[in-house]
This record gives C-alpha cells, structure tokens and sequence, in this order.
C-alpha cells in the first residue's frame, strides 16, 4: 500500500446505500474505515472513492467524499438511458457539483461505468460475448491459460473493446475493472488472472503502431491523469441518479421502503448514538471506550447497500437486528452512566422510560409503579419546549413536580400505545422546558399539589369500549347518526387545528393560522410482482379495506394536546396528535403502526388542494433538497423515489411537508398529491436481482411523521423554471431536528427522605453542558477521539427565505468557538478524515457546509 501497488477505494466500513442513509451515518461510517485504517495501516490513505454497487447515486455521497479528502470517484448503477445519454455525448467523465454550491468549490471529478454492470464481461468493453473471454478465473483446465499463439489475436481483440469504451471518454485515458463478487476467493484466481493478461499488455506494449499503452494500475492514477487533463475542461453535472432502472420498466423504488421495521431501528440507534457521543465526551468514561467503538460499528455496518436496503436474506437481516439492537442497549448504558457522573454519582442509574426489550420489538413505555426522579437529557443546540410522556400505575395518584417546587402543567389520559389500550395504566403528559444540550430533573411521587387535568374521551364506531375508559375519564359514545353535524376538530380554531372524517376517520383538512388546505387521506395497496429491490404494481392501487369499511377509534382532548387513535382493521393503526402548549411549534404528529400480511405496497396517500403540477421535492440523505417531475413514460413505479426524512410539495402561496422519523418511498402521482409507502410484503415473489427469496418477515413496525402546513411569500412557482433549488425552512429544520433526536427521558428511584413530600433530590438537578448555537447551526456530532479531545461537527443550515424564520431565529454568535462550551476547552481546526490536511478540503461557513474542529477539554 505504502508504495502504490495496492490501494484502498473510499475507505468507508462499508460501501454504503445511498437512497436510505442518513448523513450523520454516512460520516460515521467513514470516520470509522478511515480511523480503522490509520490505526492498522497507516500507509493506506484512501484516495478515490468507489460506489459500483448501490442501487442510485446521491450527490450528498460525493460532498462527504470531498470532506474526506477523496479527489475523484468512480460509479456504477446509473440508469441505463441517463448512461446512454452520456456516453453519446462523451459526458460520462464529470465534475459532480452540488445544487447549493454556485463556486464549483466543492465539486467532485466523478466516472461512471459505461455499460450494463461491474464484472470483466461488462467492463472490457460494450461487446458482451467477446469481454466473456476475458474472464479467466471462471474457466479452468486448458481454458484457463492464454497459449502463446493466441496471443496477437486475443490482444487486438480486447484492444478494439477498449478503444470502443475510449471513444466515449474526452481524456485518452480509460480504467477498466477486471474481476467481480468473489472473483479473487482463492489465490490461483489472481494467477489466472495476472498470468493471461500480462502476455496481452506486453504484445500491445511492443507494437508502436497500435499507439496504445496498458499496464497494472489502481484507480487514483486514472484520476490522476485526468486531472493531467484539466477538471476545467469536463462538464459539470448537478442532481441524484434515483430512481435506477437496470433494464426497461424495472425500478429499483421497493427497497426505499423494504423491511420498514430494521430501517426504524436504523435511525433509533443512530438517534442513541449521537447522544452517546456527546455524553461520553464529556464525561470521558473509558471503560466503555470500546463499548462506544463497537456501537459506531454497528450503525456503520447496518449502512451497506445490502443492510438498510432491506435486501438481505432473512438470516442475515436477523443478526443486522441482533447487532443493531445490541448496540441500542449499550448507548443506553453509556447514556446512563454518564448522567450519573454528570450529576456528581448521586443516586442509580436512570433507565429509559421508553425502551424495546429485543431487536424484533419496538419502543414501549415501562409502567412507573413507585416515586420516582424523573431526569432529562436535550441533545439538541437549542431551548426546547416540548411534550415529555410516562406510564403510570392506574393503582398509584402520581402527579411531576419540578424539584424546585413549581408547578407542572400535565394531564393524565388512557395509555392507547400504537393503538393497544393499557387498562394498568394510563399516559401522564406533562410540559418541560430544556436548555441547549443540558440535563434536568423531575419528580414523580404523591399528586397533591400538582397541576394535573384529566382527559375526555370520545368513541366512534366503537360502543363496546366504552367501559374500558368511563371507568376513569369523562366519555361519550358518538354513533353513525352522531356523524351528521360534521367532521371533528382537534386543535385550537385560532392556532393550529385539524378536521377528520366522523365515519371514516380519514384526515379531512389542516389549518395554521390563516393557512389552510384541504385533504382526502386515503391508504391504499398496490398489488404486483416486486420484490425487496423492484416496485412493480400491475394495476392501480385499491383503497385499503374498501370504500365502506368504518375503522373504530377513539379521540382523546386535554390542555396539553389532542389526539385521534383510529383502527384501520387490525393490522394497522394511525394516531394523529396536536399539542396544545402554548410556545410550541404548531405541527401535526402521525404515528403509524403497521404489521402488512398480505402481498403489495401499502401507501398513504394525501389528496390535498394544492397545486403542485406535478413536482415533487425530496431530500438526499437529510442534506440537500432534490426536484422531481411526474413522468408518465416512468410508468408508476419510476415515479417513486427516496425520502430518508423530507418531501413537500408546494404552490405560490403554500408549502405542505411530511417530515419522517425513518426513510421511505415517496412520490406525487397527480396535481396535488404526495403519497408515502409504509410497508411492502412478497412472500412468494423474487424479483431475480440478487436475493433468492421472498420477503416476508413484516412485523408490527411504527412510524412517525410529522405534517408542516406553511406560507410562501415571493416564491417561484415550480413551473415557471426547468429547475428549481429549493431549501427547507428554519421551522423544518428544528421540527425534523426534534423528531429524530427527541429529548431523552430517564427514570431512577427515589431514596426514602426523597419521597416525603417537600423533600429535595440530592446533588445537582440541572446542568447545561453546550451553550446555543445560532438558529441556522446544527450539532452534527461530538465524537471522542482520544484523551480529552472529541471532533466536533456542524452544519450549517441552508433555509428558504419565502417563508418567514424571524420568530424562531435569536442572534447568537462566538467569537471563539470554545465560547460554545461550558467547561473550559480549546478549539482548532482539523479536517474530517485522519489521513489529511485541512488544506485538501473545503472549509466554509457558507449555508449548506460541514466544518469539523478538534475541542481539547481542559482540567
């Protein structure tokens, strides 16, 4: 390695998805390969980067490539009319610019594999039956040897290949792969192969008039050479390859959504470990060093085109469960001991107040049975004030007092967790205020004094539940007849409130402030012939159940928030919530529990009045903002494309945006619509790409979103341009921020002098640990590195300015960036890869940027 014989390409854990990851993963995943081989092999400083695999091509990738100090990348499965579009026009050598970034300061030289696949007989050239004889270690015996008499014809014969792929390049300069999966399993494997190949190189080398040169070489001194030629002189390309399309109507749109349930525990572990990081680094507790290590390796190895993708085989997807989960666990240990140092080691550990007891199960609320210290952790750079939620004991009067005596505004309901009623317990919803990236603490014992309200509660569709609940909350049964005054109103008429169908229960309309738009929700299921890669629908999709199937549910009021739990069979469950604190965020929350057992995609869609003519907007990996157009000749399922957490589509006046917790398929199919596909089964179907089975392992699986309804003023309407940059607001930056890295809620007994009423929690009960950062900075991560120093990475926001941020937006600024930290620390400069200097990346503060810095903790 260390003399450019052997070279490792994009020196990530893996070769990472790029459809369904996140950033934070995706930097994670190449902090861990790169560290990995500075420690190990400190020769091998990765150089170019290599995607021949993934199923679509993002540009976020190749930014944090360019982070990474990678000078050029090569990839592979572009749809094969954009290949052939570039190949015609010479284009397939690029510069690959970000939509955001008008300099071209962050461009990356990219390649793209001219034909059909990445094997030899896809490689060598466009003639398919001629490159197969090229591919000796598949052949054995006498076929396995070049004979020195075929040695001129076999030569000429691959050198018209490789002149046929060099008259699609501008450069004179072309790489060609040899080999394939597993090609070099064994060592007479290379034999074969280096042995026939050198007779072919050293015939060409020796005749002049052929006026070409070949020999051995590794990926970086292709880009070295073009860039001999001149970056300045290659096309510059902007945008995703999504959705792929190896051959005729064949997209590769299914996996967006494949498997639902491990890409939710994708994000929750990676909602762990970024607070993990931040704790650890501050606490520095290192006998969980490793502990910590092995956790950034399970996310990272989760990322691999065949993990989040949902593309594996059942027994594979099981140990990715097992491994996730296992790193969850201990993002939870880590988490609780080091709030327990942080609060001085007074009392235990604090456990979570939602957990999952295995890998195949979800987040559930644990019973609180006893007095308790209730603390929290904000991760987050900035004040929040949200809605915290526990289980309590029906048989205990338990009320949250904040420990310094005052008052906390809650309400008692029934627990309907993902539409199960708990008859031991009931939810205590209560309001909390957290600074930027601090701790505080609650207390939960005796509910004399403390400010709780119940619920009332109303039944549709559903007499027979109406002991359950009457029980213990004022409740009333509406019938069919009930239904005739209108639709129901959650919400307040003057903030923000939403109707729903009296007899269905489907979402019906939205209003914030003096916005408002219609809506006809519907879920409907898409049956075909797909398979964990390829979305297939052979007709149009059927409503979900039928048009005449009346769900039962159940409708929750209180101060602090109302909520709808609507039973669509089964199977399938949506809670709709509206939180009513005053100085929160105005948004809709929608939980969906699915547990899909029959074969299609099941999609919810939005019919609502806005007229988005046929453009869609969807982000890449949570970064940058993509555009999309409806085209028919797509046919339905090239119409789909990735949302890992973002997609709205909008008009002049008005902008509706579904932000997600986990990635899915999206697409909008007519003026107007944006539909979302929760979850995909075919038990018996192979869609023959490379996974020999079915897939259907569907468990009950959540899935949270949250609905953004807002004014545009001063936009430009979608079709007044062939392309249009777009950015989300400030408001759904920190509403997406939020739902994915929600306050932690911990619980620890009380000891005895503690549950007297008046008693006082011992130690420290608040801490801030990070100051707030600007409103357009976000905390990416802190990561530990060694001794007392942890890297620090921010993005910078990019932000539309047609929708108005004044209200969410304080000025804040450092002079210095240790000014950030509570504790005393320094801060310098340092670029994100080990392997390179701060000098051979990009590093601005400009909207849309990452920066990293080292902060070195002093005593």
């Amino acid at each position: 390695a260390g003399e450019g014989r052997f070279e490792f390409v994009q020196g990530g854990w893996v070769q990472a998805d790029e459809a369904n990851t996140h950033y934070f993963a995706l930097i994670n995943d190449m902090l861990d390969g790169h560290d990995w081989l500075k420690q190990n092999l400190p020769e091998a400083i990765p150089k170019s980067g290599w995607a021949i695999d993934p199923f679509g091509l993002s540009p976020m990738k190749a930014y944090i490539n360019k982070l990474f100090g990678l000078r050029g990348m090569h990839i592979e499965r572009v749809h094969y009319r954009v290949k052939t579009h570039l190949a015609k026009a010479r284009q397939i050598e690029f510069n690959w610019r970000q939509s955001w970034d008008a300099t071209g300061e962050t461009d990356m030289m990219t390649n793209i594999g001219q034909f059909f696949g990445y094997e030899t007989d896809n490689t060598c050239g466009p003639d398919k039956d001629v490159c197969t004889k090229f591919t000796f270690n598949r052949r054995t015996g006498k076929e396995a040897k070049v004979e020195e008499n075929f040695v001129k014809d076999l030569s000429e014969l691959i050198l018209d290949q490789w002149r046929k792929k060099a008259a699609l390049h501008q450069t004179n300069t072309i790489f060609v792969e040899i080999g394939e999966d597993f090609a070099y399993m064994k060592e007479e494997n290379i034999r074969d192969i280096y042995n026939n190949y050198n007779p072919l190189m050293e015939y060409i080398n020796k005749h002049p008039e052929l006026n070409t040169e070949v020999r051995w070489g590794v990926l970086s001194e292709y880009f070295d050479r073009v860039r001999a030629y001149g970056l300045d002189k290659l096309p510059s390309l902007s945008g995703d390859f999504f959705t792929y399309a190896d051959r005729e109507a064949d997209y590769w749109s299914g996996y967006y959504t494949s498997r639902p349930f491990y890409k939710n525990l994708d994000r929750v572990l990676e909602s762990a470990l970024r607070r993990t990081e931040i704790l650890f680094s501050l606490t520095r507790i290192m006998a969980r060093e490793e502990d910590l290590i092995a956790a950034r390796h399970a996310l990272s190895l989760f990322q691999h085109h065949d993990g989040i993708t949902g593309t594996s085989v059942r027994i594979v997807v099981n140990d990715y469960g097992a491994i996730l989960y296992n790193a969850y666990k201990t993002c939870n240990d880590i988490t609780a001991s080091s709030i327990r140092q942080l609060l001085n080691n007074q009392g235990d550990l604090v456990s979570p107040v939602v957990s999952r007891g295995a890998f195949n199960d979800y987040d559930k609320y644990q019973v609180l049975n006893s007095a308790k210290q209730l603390i929290s952790f904000n991760s987050l750079p900035r004040e929040v004030t949200s809605v915290q939620i526990i289980a309590v004991s029906t048989n205990l009067d338990l009320g949250v007092h904040e420990v310094n005596g005052h008052k906390v505004f809650q309400q008692l309901e029934p627990r309907i967790e993902y539409g199960t009623y708990h008859a031991d317990s009931n939810y205590l919803v209560f309001q909390t205020f957290s600074k930027s990236v601090s701790l505080d603490s609650y207390l939960l014992k005796s509910a004399a004094d403390a400010q709780s309200e119940k619920t009332t509660i109303g039944l549709y569709n559903s007499e027979a539940d109406e002991e359950n609940f009457s029980k213990s909350f004022e409740t009333k049964v509406y019938d069919q007849a009930s239904c005739s005054n209108g639709d129901i109103l959650l919400g307040s008429e003057s903030g923000l409130s939403i109707s729903i169908d009296c007899l269905s229960g489907r979402l019906k309309g939205v209003k914030r402030g003096g916005l408002s738009m219609t809506v006809d929700q519907e879920l409907l299921l898409y049956r075909g012939h797909g398979g964990a890669y390829l979305f297939r629908p052979s007709s149009p999709p059927l409503l979900y159940l039928g048009s005449n199937f009346r769900p039962k549910f159940v409708v929750v009021r209180g101060p602090l928030r109302h909520k709808a739990v609507v039973y669509v069979g089964e199977l399938l469950v949506l809670t709709y919530t509206v939180n009513m604190v005053p100085g929160a965020d105005q948004y809709v929350e929608l939980e969906v529990l699915t547990n899909l057992q029959e074969n299609g995609d099941l999609m919810l869609r939005f019919k609502t009045d806005i007229e988005n003519k046929d453009t869609l907007f969807t982000d890449n990996n949570g970064h940058t903002i993509q555009q999309h157009r409806y085209k028919e000749k797509l046919q339905t399922q090239g119409n789909f494309f990735p949302m890992p957490s973002t997609a709205f589509i909008q008009d002049a006046t008005r902008r509706f945006s579904i932000l997600s917790s986990e990635p899915h398929g999206v697409a909008s199919l007519s003026n107007g619509y944006i539909e979302v596909v929760l979850d995909r089964r075919y038990a018996n179907s192979n869609d023959n790409r490379g996974l020999p089975e079915g897939i259907k392992d569907n468990m009950p699986t959540p899935a949270r979103f949250r609905l953004l309804l807002e004014g545009l003023t001063g936009s430009v309407e979608s079709s007044d341009q062939e392309y249009l940059v777009e950015y989300p607001s400030l408001l759904s930056y920190r509403l997406l921020e939020s739902l994915q890295h929600p306050v932690f809620l911990g619980h620890r007994p009380l000891v005895e002098e503690e549950k007297e009423e008046g008693g006082s929690v011992k130690g420290p009960t608040s801490r801030q640990l990070i100051r707030e950062l600007p409103c357009d900075e976000e905390l990416v991560n802190l990561r530990y590195v060694e001794d007392r120093t942890s890297l620090l990475i921010r993005r910078k926001l990019g932000f539309t300015c047609n929708i108005d941020n004044t209200e969410i937006c304080p000025a804040i600024s450092y002079s210095d960036l240790s000014e950030m930290f509570v504790d005393r620390v320094t801060s310098k400069e340092h670029p994100f890869s080990p392997f390179h200097d701060t000098d051979d990346t990009p590093r601005s503060n400009q909207p849309m940027q990452f920066t990293s810095d080292y902060i070195n903790f002093l005593d």
